[in-house]
């Protein structure tokens, strides 16, 4: 028996050295990097699709250099993304979704305006900061709890109203616009500060997003023979260029920010060219840092840079210099951003006033020989 009980204890202790230290041995453990999540809504599919890949590139980018950087005071950042596919109902499915399951301080986006008036009432019930990327006039007032990296479509149209009437000399405008909204706020502000200046509007109508048939529209509007045309919209804006191409409509069209889009130009083809358009970002800028960043985008990426992803860009690393003071604590984000003045950038410095809102100045392009182009800055 005592022989056994040897037998028995020495091959005990051989299959626990085994065990701990052989093949078999369990591994100690790594402990795994702390993480600082955030949230971002975008249109990532539908036909403002190409807009919200645009910022998630950007967004990507700026998150590799900050993490490459040391992260938010150690931490890694990690971004969560939902497609809301510029749907109200989407973004307000997603807004819970970020905030309840997945418990993140901070959301950027939407894009779309109607989807960031969804997202903020929920943002307001739970007290939870979004930096959205939209335009409409009522993101302003929509809570506490709303900021944007973007300007109000004001102040695009303040530039460009003037600019339309004094320099190119257009006395009377048509309107087609996207009805949402983003559209109808864009074609109303536009609408009032044109007949403010002495012009006049000689027709104008909405139409669903995702149209692509414009021809009893473009009809109506090539009989009443305006010096403009005004065309709030997606990526409609190019089967409306082609179709007034088509109907040989030679008066000068006139968009707005999402006009910058190489699909609109590759669905209008020559109809796009002259076409001009209020923006937030000059890539032709001598700025050090806009060069830089340029050079960064276009090399990783493989295509010219882009407004939306500039402000997006910029808008991360605001992110992540809120998060490194305030860490998750909400209503340390809120007070920070409201406290944010002259914050570098690539689309200039930012700073949000006592509604949220950013101004930035505005500068008008537009397509010459298929190429987006500025035509006119502020000195």
């Amino acid at each position: 028996m005592r022989t056994i009980g040897k037998i028995f204890v020495t091959t005990f202790a051989v299959t626990v050295l085994l065990i701990t230290s052989g093949p078999y041995a369990c591994k100690k453990k790594e402990k795994q990097p702390e993480v600082i999540k955030i949230g971002a809504i975008l249109p990532l599919s539908g036909t403002a699709g190409k807009y919200g890949q645009w910022i998630k590139d950007a967004l990507e980018m700026a998150r590799g250099e900050i993490n490459n950087k040391g992260g938010i005071k150690g931490k890694k950042l990690i971004i969560i993304y939902e497609d809301d596919q510029a749907e109200p109902k989407l973004a307000a499915n997603a807004m819970q979704k970020l905030i309840v399951a997945d418990r993140v301080p901070i959301i950027f986006g939407s894009w779309a305006s109607s989807c960031v008036l969804a997202q903020a009432p929920i943002a307001e019930k739970t007290r939870t900061p979004i930096l959205a990327e939209a335009q409409s006039p009522k993101i302003r007032d929509a809570g506490d709890y709303v900021f944007r990296i973007q300007p109000d479509s004001r102040y695009y149209l303040k530039t460009l109203v003037p600019f339309i009437y004094t320099r190119l000399g257009i006395r009377t405008i048509a309107i087609l616009y996207v009805n949402n909204d983003y559209g109808t706020d864009q074609a109303n502000v536009f609408r009032d500060y044109f007949e403010e200046m002495g012009g006049k509007v000689l027709f104008m109508d909405g139409f669903d997003q995702g149209s692509v048939d414009f021809k009893t529209q473009l009809i109506k509007i090539k009989g009443s023979n305006p010096d403009g045309v005004f065309i709030p919209a997606y990526t409609e804006a190019g089967y409306i260029l082609k179709g007034a191409y088509e109907l040989g409509i030679k008066t000068q069209f006139i968009g707005s920010a999402p006009i910058e889009n190489p699909e609109i130009l590759n669905i209008a083809g020559k109809g796009a060219e002259g076409i001009v358009y209020p923006h937030h970002f000059n890539p032709e800028s001598t700025d050090p840092r806009v060069k830089d960043f340029k050079k960064k985008y276009e090399s990783t990426y493989g295509r010219e840079l882009e407004g939306y992803a500039a402000l997006a860009y910029d808008g991360l690393y605001i992110i992540a210099y809120v998060l490194g003071k305030c860490g998750e604590d909400k209503e340390c984000i809120k007070k920070t951003l409201y406290n944010i003045k002259n914050f570098p950038g690539v689309t200039g410095p930012t700073t949000f006033d006592d509604h949220g809102d950013v101004i930035k100045p505005i500068v008008i392009r537009t397509v010459l020989n298929g190429n987006f182009v500025t035509l006119w800055a502020p000195k």
